[in-house]
């Protein structure tokens, strides 16, 4: 979940410095089994021969609390609705809120997969369709 978009990642890549944004993190092994957990934000840095990765927090994803995490959508909701909030507030309940809901998306993912027997291992992950996509005219841009 890298700042600016997914990114996978293979032995010799180019060096590369960015930031994290709450999301997956798909770890494959030599073996082929494959590790999945959640990260709330941080570091990385991939040099050709090592990936460094400084995560704010980290958990499994099969150890998601979701009632926990709709409460925290609540409040941070709850926060948001308020407009007499100190801006400090204001910006922390949107990044809980931002969070959050990553993680209910990778719970709900990792939830599907068990459902088809696929476990862990095998865990295969596609992007979600887009919805409400604005029809872009190109001609009109180029004009």
């Amino acid at each position: 979940p890298a700042e600016l978009g997914e990114i996978g990642i293979l032995p010799g890549h180019a060096p590369l410095l960015s930031g994290l944004r709450p999301g997956e993190l798909r770890i494959t092994q030599p073996d082929g089994q494959t590790q999945i957990l959640f990260l709330e934000g941080g570091m990385l840095e991939i040099q050709p021969d090592i990936v460094t990765i400084l995560a704010d927090a980290s958990l499994r994803i099969a150890d998601i609390d979701i009632h926990e995490s709709r409460e925290r959508i609540k409040d941070a909701q709850s926060t948001l609705a308020k407009r007499a909030v100190p801006a400090m507030d204001f910006a922390r309940a949107e990044l809980e809120l931002q969070r959050e809901v990553a993680k209910l998306h990778a719970y709900q993912r990792y939830q599907i997969q068990e459902q088809r027997g696929g476990g862990t291992g095998n865990y295969h992950w596609e992007r979600p369709a887009l919805q409400n996509v604005p029809k872009v005219n190109v001609q009109e841009l180029e004009d």
